[in-house]
Protein backbone atom coordinates (compact mmCIF):
# COMPACT_ATOMS: atom_id res chain seq x y z
CA UNK A 1 0.00 0.00 0.00
CA UNK A 2 1.56 3.88 -0.90
CA UNK A 3 1.77 5.74 1.98
CA UNK A 4 -0.10 8.37 2.82
CA UNK A 5 1.48 11.16 2.83
CA UNK A 6 1.37 14.05 5.53
CA UNK A 7 2.40 17.11 2.84
CA UNK A 8 0.55 17.31 -0.68
CA UNK A 9 2.11 16.47 -3.26
CA UNK A 10 4.52 19.74 -4.42
CA UNK A 11 6.94 18.19 -6.91
CA UNK A 12 5.36 15.08 -9.02
CA UNK A 13 7.72 13.39 -11.17
CA UNK A 14 6.51 14.24 -14.68
CA UNK A 15 4.98 12.74 -17.49
CA UNK A 16 5.83 14.81 -19.89
CA UNK A 17 9.77 16.46 -19.81
CA UNK A 18 9.60 18.87 -22.34
CA UNK A 19 5.93 20.86 -23.12
CA UNK A 20 5.94 22.78 -26.76
CA UNK A 21 5.91 26.28 -27.20
CA UNK A 22 2.65 27.96 -28.78
CA UNK A 23 4.47 28.60 -32.13
CA UNK A 24 5.08 24.76 -31.99
CA UNK A 25 1.69 23.84 -30.73
CA UNK A 26 0.72 26.37 -34.24
CA UNK A 27 2.94 23.53 -36.31
CA UNK A 28 0.49 21.35 -35.18
CA UNK A 29 -2.45 22.87 -36.93
CA UNK A 30 -0.67 23.75 -39.94
CA UNK A 31 0.35 20.67 -40.80
CA UNK A 32 -3.20 19.27 -40.74
CA UNK A 33 -4.67 21.89 -42.09
CA UNK A 34 -1.89 22.14 -45.57
CA UNK A 35 0.15 18.77 -45.69
CA UNK A 36 -1.15 16.98 -48.63
CA UNK A 37 -0.75 13.59 -46.79
CA UNK A 38 -0.24 12.90 -43.21
CA UNK A 39 1.73 10.11 -43.33
CA UNK A 40 5.29 9.81 -45.39
CA UNK A 41 5.37 12.73 -46.98
CA UNK A 42 7.65 15.87 -46.93
CA UNK A 43 7.80 16.43 -43.43
CA UNK A 44 9.07 13.54 -43.05
CA UNK A 45 11.88 12.98 -45.09
CA UNK A 46 13.05 16.90 -43.64
CA UNK A 47 12.98 15.33 -40.35
CA UNK A 48 15.16 12.55 -41.69
CA UNK A 49 17.54 14.86 -43.37
CA UNK A 50 18.03 17.84 -40.57
CA UNK A 51 18.19 14.65 -38.09
CA UNK A 52 21.10 13.29 -40.04
CA UNK A 53 22.89 16.71 -40.40
CA UNK A 54 22.35 17.31 -36.22
CA UNK A 55 23.46 13.88 -35.27
CA UNK A 56 26.48 13.55 -37.94
CA UNK A 57 25.51 10.23 -39.75
CA UNK A 58 25.13 8.35 -43.07
CA UNK A 59 21.19 8.51 -42.62
CA UNK A 60 18.05 8.17 -40.66
CA UNK A 61 15.22 6.44 -40.91
CA UNK A 62 12.02 8.04 -39.00
CA UNK A 63 10.26 5.20 -36.91
CA UNK A 64 7.00 5.03 -34.62
CA UNK A 65 8.83 4.68 -31.88
CA UNK A 66 12.53 3.81 -30.10
CA UNK A 67 11.52 -0.10 -29.84
CA UNK A 68 10.84 0.09 -33.54
CA UNK A 69 14.10 1.52 -34.34
CA UNK A 70 15.86 -1.11 -32.72
CA UNK A 71 13.87 -4.04 -34.25
CA UNK A 72 15.46 -2.31 -37.15
CA UNK A 73 18.91 -2.78 -36.32
CA UNK A 74 18.13 -6.28 -34.86
CA UNK A 75 17.29 -7.22 -37.78
CA UNK A 76 19.52 -5.74 -39.93
CA UNK A 77 22.27 -7.36 -38.09
CA UNK A 78 20.68 -11.01 -39.18
CA UNK A 79 20.73 -12.11 -36.29
CA UNK A 80 19.34 -15.76 -35.25
CA UNK A 81 19.94 -18.90 -33.37
CA UNK A 82 23.29 -19.52 -32.40
CA UNK A 83 24.31 -15.81 -32.37
CA UNK A 84 24.48 -13.78 -28.74
CA UNK A 85 23.76 -10.16 -28.08
CA UNK A 86 25.53 -8.38 -25.22
CA UNK A 87 23.22 -6.30 -23.36
CA UNK A 88 22.94 -4.41 -19.99
CA UNK A 89 20.79 -5.64 -17.28
CA UNK A 90 20.12 -2.19 -16.21
CA UNK A 91 17.86 -0.39 -18.96
CA UNK A 92 14.69 -0.07 -19.96
CA UNK A 93 13.11 -4.02 -21.23
CA UNK A 94 12.76 -2.27 -25.27
CA UNK A 95 16.32 -2.46 -25.22
CA UNK A 96 16.55 -6.46 -25.16
CA UNK A 97 13.06 -7.70 -26.42
CA UNK A 98 13.91 -7.02 -30.29
CA UNK A 99 17.35 -8.75 -29.86
CA UNK A 100 15.96 -11.76 -28.17
CA UNK A 101 13.07 -11.78 -30.61
CA UNK A 102 15.45 -12.74 -33.14
CA UNK A 103 16.16 -16.28 -31.81
CA UNK A 104 19.75 -14.51 -30.34
CA UNK A 105 21.01 -15.47 -26.65
CA UNK A 106 20.98 -12.56 -24.64
CA UNK A 107 24.45 -11.72 -22.69
CA UNK A 108 24.16 -9.59 -19.55
CA UNK A 109 26.83 -7.38 -18.83
CA UNK A 110 27.38 -5.63 -15.64
CA UNK A 111 27.76 -1.69 -15.31
CA UNK A 112 30.20 0.73 -14.29
CA UNK A 113 30.10 1.13 -10.93
CA UNK A 114 30.64 5.16 -11.07
CA UNK A 115 29.37 5.64 -14.49
CA UNK A 116 26.54 3.45 -14.14
CA UNK A 117 26.29 2.46 -17.86
CA UNK A 118 28.52 -0.44 -19.89
CA UNK A 119 32.03 -0.06 -20.38
CA UNK A 120 34.70 -2.14 -22.12
CA UNK A 121 35.95 -3.71 -18.78
CA UNK A 122 32.47 -5.09 -18.32
CA UNK A 123 31.58 -5.86 -21.85
CA UNK A 124 34.72 -7.86 -22.20
CA UNK A 125 34.17 -10.82 -19.71
CA UNK A 126 30.99 -11.15 -21.76
CA UNK A 127 32.58 -11.96 -25.59
CA UNK A 128 32.70 -15.30 -26.92
CA UNK A 129 32.81 -16.22 -30.66
CA UNK A 130 29.30 -16.38 -30.85
CA UNK A 131 28.95 -12.55 -30.38
CA UNK A 132 27.71 -10.77 -33.60
CA UNK A 133 26.47 -7.76 -31.45
CA UNK A 134 26.94 -5.20 -28.57
CA UNK A 135 24.48 -3.05 -27.65
CA UNK A 136 25.50 0.10 -25.40
CA UNK A 137 22.90 1.92 -23.31
CA UNK A 138 23.88 5.53 -22.75
CA UNK A 139 21.64 5.51 -19.86
CA UNK A 140 20.21 8.79 -18.04
CA UNK A 141 21.90 10.69 -20.75
CA UNK A 142 25.23 10.18 -20.56
CA UNK A 143 27.40 8.91 -23.23
CA UNK A 144 29.78 5.66 -22.27
CA UNK A 145 33.00 5.62 -22.86
CA UNK A 146 33.06 4.50 -26.66
CA UNK A 147 36.69 4.35 -27.71
CA UNK A 148 37.99 1.51 -25.71
CA UNK A 149 34.48 -0.08 -26.42
CA UNK A 150 34.65 0.79 -30.30
CA UNK A 151 38.65 -1.06 -29.93
CA UNK A 152 37.10 -4.38 -28.48
CA UNK A 153 34.21 -4.58 -30.94
CA UNK A 154 37.06 -4.55 -33.78
CA UNK A 155 39.05 -6.79 -32.61
CA UNK A 156 36.42 -8.98 -32.26
CA UNK A 157 34.33 -8.04 -35.55
CA UNK A 158 31.26 -7.21 -33.49
CA UNK A 159 28.69 -4.95 -34.41
CA UNK A 160 27.96 -1.88 -32.02
CA UNK A 161 24.14 -0.44 -31.40
CA UNK A 162 23.47 2.56 -29.80
CA UNK A 163 20.36 3.06 -27.48
CA UNK A 164 20.29 7.05 -27.67
CA UNK A 165 16.63 6.94 -26.18
CA UNK A 166 17.85 9.35 -23.40
CA UNK A 167 20.80 11.01 -24.91
CA UNK A 168 19.46 13.29 -27.91
CA UNK A 169 22.19 15.23 -28.46
CA UNK A 170 24.90 13.66 -25.82
CA UNK A 171 28.29 14.52 -26.77
CA UNK A 172 31.55 11.74 -26.73
CA UNK A 173 34.35 13.29 -27.53
CA UNK A 174 33.03 15.68 -29.80
CA UNK A 175 30.81 13.13 -31.32
CA UNK A 176 27.01 13.30 -31.16
CA UNK A 177 25.76 9.71 -29.37
CA UNK A 178 24.22 7.72 -32.65
CA UNK A 179 26.59 8.51 -34.97
CA UNK A 180 29.27 6.52 -33.16
CA UNK A 181 28.56 2.99 -33.47
CA UNK A 182 26.79 1.22 -36.51
CA UNK A 183 23.54 1.84 -35.40
CA UNK A 184 21.40 4.48 -32.99
CA UNK A 185 18.16 4.15 -31.68
CA UNK A 186 16.34 7.27 -30.60
CA UNK A 187 13.27 7.70 -28.23
CA UNK A 188 11.01 10.60 -28.93
CA UNK A 189 8.09 9.40 -26.00
CA UNK A 190 6.52 11.84 -23.97
CA UNK A 191 8.89 11.27 -21.55
CA UNK A 192 12.00 12.33 -23.45
CA UNK A 193 14.15 15.70 -23.46
CA UNK A 194 12.42 15.80 -26.96
CA UNK A 195 8.93 14.12 -27.89
CA UNK A 196 7.08 13.81 -31.01
CA UNK A 197 3.38 14.11 -29.58
CA UNK A 198 4.05 11.40 -27.34
CA UNK A 199 5.75 8.28 -29.48
CA UNK A 200 8.23 8.33 -32.36
CA UNK A 201 11.72 7.27 -32.66
CA UNK A 202 15.04 7.17 -34.93
CA UNK A 203 17.48 4.87 -36.74
CA UNK A 204 20.28 6.21 -37.29
CA UNK A 205 23.05 4.21 -39.48
CA UNK A 206 26.60 4.32 -40.58
CA UNK A 207 25.92 3.03 -43.77
CA UNK A 208 23.74 4.50 -46.04
CA UNK A 209 22.95 1.52 -47.64
CA UNK A 210 21.31 0.34 -44.31
CA UNK A 211 18.98 3.18 -43.99
CA UNK A 212 17.53 1.94 -47.90
CA UNK A 213 17.14 -1.86 -46.29
CA UNK A 214 15.63 -0.12 -43.31
CA UNK A 215 13.25 2.43 -45.10
CA UNK A 216 12.30 -0.81 -47.30
CA UNK A 217 11.13 -2.64 -44.06
CA UNK A 218 9.07 0.15 -42.04
CA UNK A 219 6.57 0.37 -44.61
CA UNK A 220 5.28 -3.22 -45.26
CA UNK A 221 7.52 -3.57 -48.26
CA UNK A 222 6.20 -0.12 -50.39
CA UNK A 223 8.57 0.82 -52.70
CA UNK A 224 8.76 2.80 -55.73
CA UNK A 225 9.26 0.84 -59.12
CA UNK A 226 12.56 1.57 -60.84
CA UNK A 227 12.55 4.06 -63.75
CA UNK A 228 9.97 6.07 -65.57
CA UNK A 229 6.48 3.87 -66.28
CA UNK A 230 4.28 5.05 -69.85
CA UNK A 231 1.16 5.17 -67.66
CA UNK A 232 1.62 5.65 -63.76
CA UNK A 233 -0.89 2.98 -63.07
CA UNK A 234 0.65 0.21 -64.16
CA UNK A 235 1.37 -2.90 -63.18
CA UNK A 236 0.12 -0.79 -59.77
CA UNK A 237 0.68 2.43 -57.96
CA UNK A 238 3.89 1.00 -56.24
CA UNK A 239 5.72 -2.00 -55.62
CA UNK A 240 6.52 -4.32 -52.74
CA UNK A 241 9.76 -5.21 -52.37
CA UNK A 242 12.03 -7.48 -49.82
CA UNK A 243 14.08 -5.81 -47.82
CA UNK A 244 16.14 -8.24 -45.78
CA UNK A 245 16.16 -11.66 -47.44
CA UNK A 246 13.62 -13.96 -45.67
CA UNK A 247 12.19 -11.01 -43.26
CA UNK A 248 8.74 -9.74 -43.49
CA UNK A 249 8.45 -6.08 -43.35
CA UNK A 250 6.71 -3.91 -40.24
CA UNK A 251 4.68 -1.14 -40.33
CA UNK A 252 6.90 1.66 -37.60
CA UNK A 253 5.55 4.54 -39.68
CA UNK A 254 5.82 7.88 -38.17
CA UNK A 255 2.72 10.62 -39.09
CA UNK A 256 3.45 13.95 -40.54
CA UNK A 257 2.88 15.64 -38.01
CA UNK A 258 5.14 13.75 -35.66
CA UNK A 259 7.93 15.05 -37.72
CA UNK A 260 6.78 18.54 -38.47
CA UNK A 261 6.92 18.57 -34.49
CA UNK A 262 9.98 16.37 -34.45
CA UNK A 263 11.83 19.56 -36.84
CA UNK A 264 10.98 22.01 -34.55
CA UNK A 265 12.15 20.24 -31.19
CA UNK A 266 15.10 19.39 -32.91
CA UNK A 267 15.83 22.90 -33.62
CA UNK A 268 16.23 23.21 -30.10
CA UNK A 269 17.68 20.49 -28.61
CA UNK A 270 21.04 21.69 -27.89
CA UNK A 271 19.50 24.61 -25.75
CA UNK A 272 16.97 22.20 -24.17
CA UNK A 273 20.15 20.04 -23.05
CA UNK A 274 21.98 23.10 -21.78
CA UNK A 275 19.23 24.31 -19.32
CA UNK A 276 18.96 20.80 -18.39
CA UNK A 277 22.92 20.34 -17.48
CA UNK A 278 22.51 23.88 -15.78
CA UNK A 279 19.26 22.09 -13.06
CA UNK A 280 21.55 19.20 -12.99
CA UNK A 281 24.56 21.03 -11.95
CA UNK A 282 22.44 22.82 -9.57
CA UNK A 283 20.89 20.46 -7.83
CA UNK A 284 24.30 17.96 -7.67
CA UNK A 285 26.46 21.45 -6.19
CA UNK A 286 23.61 21.97 -3.87
CA UNK A 287 23.94 17.97 -2.43
CA UNK A 288 27.78 18.25 -2.94
CA UNK A 289 28.50 18.33 1.27
CA UNK A 290 25.92 15.44 1.02
CA UNK A 291 28.16 11.99 1.22
CA UNK A 292 25.40 9.82 1.09
CA UNK A 293 24.15 10.35 -2.35
CA UNK A 294 26.59 9.77 -5.24
CA UNK A 295 25.83 10.55 -8.86
CA UNK A 296 26.94 9.57 -11.81
CA UNK A 297 30.84 9.91 -12.78
CA UNK A 298 30.56 12.06 -16.02
CA UNK A 299 33.97 12.19 -17.37
CA UNK A 300 36.09 14.82 -19.35
CA UNK A 301 34.81 14.78 -23.21
CA UNK A 302 31.33 13.45 -22.27
CA UNK A 303 28.53 15.75 -22.76
CA UNK A 304 25.37 14.45 -20.36
CA UNK A 305 21.78 15.01 -21.56
CA UNK A 306 20.54 14.78 -18.62
CA UNK A 307 17.48 12.77 -19.33
CA UNK A 308 17.10 12.12 -15.73
CA UNK A 309 18.53 12.37 -12.46
CA UNK A 310 19.49 9.62 -10.39
CA UNK A 311 21.76 9.13 -7.56
CA UNK A 312 23.02 5.97 -5.32
CA UNK A 313 22.23 6.38 -1.81
CA UNK A 314 24.34 5.08 0.76
CA UNK A 315 23.09 5.16 4.08
CA UNK A 316 23.95 5.18 7.73
CA UNK A 317 22.86 2.49 10.31
CA UNK A 318 20.31 0.75 8.71
CA UNK A 319 18.38 3.79 7.25
CA UNK A 320 18.35 2.83 3.33
CA UNK A 321 16.97 4.19 0.45
CA UNK A 322 13.27 3.26 0.52
CA UNK A 323 13.46 5.39 4.42
CA UNK A 324 14.48 8.56 2.07
CA UNK A 325 11.92 8.08 -0.35
CA UNK A 326 9.54 7.69 1.68
CA UNK A 327 10.58 10.40 3.83
CA UNK A 328 10.66 12.59 0.82
CA UNK A 329 7.10 12.24 -0.21
CA UNK A 330 4.99 11.34 2.90
CA UNK A 331 6.71 15.05 5.09
CA UNK A 332 8.15 17.24 2.10
CA UNK A 333 5.47 16.41 -0.99
CA UNK A 334 8.58 15.19 -3.46
CA UNK A 335 7.82 12.28 -5.66
CA UNK A 336 10.93 10.11 -6.44
CA UNK A 337 11.01 6.71 -8.10
CA UNK A 338 13.54 3.69 -9.00
CA UNK A 339 13.70 2.67 -12.11
CA UNK A 340 15.17 -0.07 -14.06
CA UNK A 341 14.85 -2.88 -12.09
CA UNK A 342 17.44 -5.56 -13.13
CA UNK A 343 15.37 -7.32 -16.10
CA UNK A 344 17.08 -10.96 -14.82
CA UNK A 345 14.94 -10.50 -11.50
CA UNK A 346 11.49 -9.67 -13.91
CA UNK A 347 9.12 -12.66 -14.30
CA UNK A 348 9.50 -11.86 -17.93
CA UNK A 349 13.02 -13.08 -18.28
CA UNK A 350 13.04 -15.54 -15.54
CA UNK A 351 10.08 -17.08 -18.06
CA UNK A 352 12.68 -17.52 -20.61
CA UNK A 353 15.46 -18.91 -18.54
CA UNK A 354 17.46 -15.61 -17.43
CA UNK A 355 16.55 -15.79 -13.56
CA UNK A 356 20.25 -16.92 -12.36
CA UNK A 357 21.95 -13.83 -13.62
CA UNK A 358 23.63 -11.84 -10.98
CA UNK A 359 25.77 -8.83 -11.57
CA UNK A 360 26.94 -6.83 -8.31
CA UNK A 361 27.37 -3.24 -9.68
CA UNK A 362 23.76 -3.43 -11.55
CA UNK A 363 22.51 -4.76 -8.27
CA UNK A 364 24.12 -2.61 -6.02
CA UNK A 365 22.84 0.52 -7.76
CA UNK A 366 19.94 -0.41 -8.23
CA UNK A 367 18.65 -1.67 -4.61
CA UNK A 368 20.38 1.76 -3.09
CA UNK A 369 18.72 4.40 -6.12
CA UNK A 370 16.52 6.82 -6.63
CA UNK A 371 15.51 9.29 -9.71
CA UNK A 372 14.86 12.77 -8.24
CA UNK A 373 11.77 14.60 -10.10
CA UNK A 374 13.28 16.33 -13.65
CA UNK A 375 12.44 17.74 -16.60
CA UNK A 376 12.62 20.87 -18.85
CA UNK A 377 12.61 24.21 -17.15
CA UNK A 378 12.33 23.64 -13.62
CA UNK A 379 11.18 26.55 -12.03
CA UNK A 380 14.32 28.32 -9.74
CA UNK A 381 12.00 28.41 -6.66
CA UNK A 382 11.53 24.36 -7.06
CA UNK A 383 14.90 23.51 -7.74
CA UNK A 384 15.95 25.49 -4.63
CA UNK A 385 13.21 23.54 -2.56
CA UNK A 386 14.20 19.57 -4.01
CA UNK A 387 17.72 21.27 -2.38
CA UNK A 388 16.95 21.71 0.69
CA UNK A 389 14.46 19.05 1.14
CA UNK A 390 16.94 16.23 0.25
CA UNK A 391 19.19 17.80 2.35
CA UNK A 392 17.09 17.73 5.26
CA UNK A 393 15.77 14.70 4.57
CA UNK A 394 19.17 13.12 4.72
CA UNK A 395 20.32 15.32 8.00
CA UNK A 396 17.13 13.51 9.39
CA UNK A 397 17.63 9.87 8.67
CA UNK A 398 21.54 10.36 9.32
CA UNK A 399 20.36 11.78 13.24
CA UNK A 400 17.70 9.18 13.14
CA UNK A 401 20.40 6.42 12.21
CA UNK A 402 23.48 7.57 14.72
Amino acid sequence: MTPIATTPLKVDFPAVQTRLTAEEEAVVIETLRSDPTWTQGEEQKAFEKEFTEYIGCADSVAVCSCTAALELAATLLRLGPGDEVIVPAHTFVSTVVPFARTGAKVVFADIDAEMRVVSAETLKPCITPKTKAIVVVHLYGLPADMDPILELAAQHGIKIVEDVAQSPGGVYKGRKTGSIGDYGCFSFQNQKNISTLGEGGMLTVKEALQGELARKLRWMGHWPFAGPRDRYWVPAMGNLVCGVEGVWPFNFCLSEVQCAVGRRLLQRLDAINEERRAQASFIRQGLASVPELSFQRVPEGHVHAYHLLSARYDGLAGKTRNDLVELLYQEYGIKCVVQYWPLYRSDLFKAFGYGHIHLPNTDRFFDNMLSFPFWSGIPKETLRYMVESIRGAVERLRRAGS
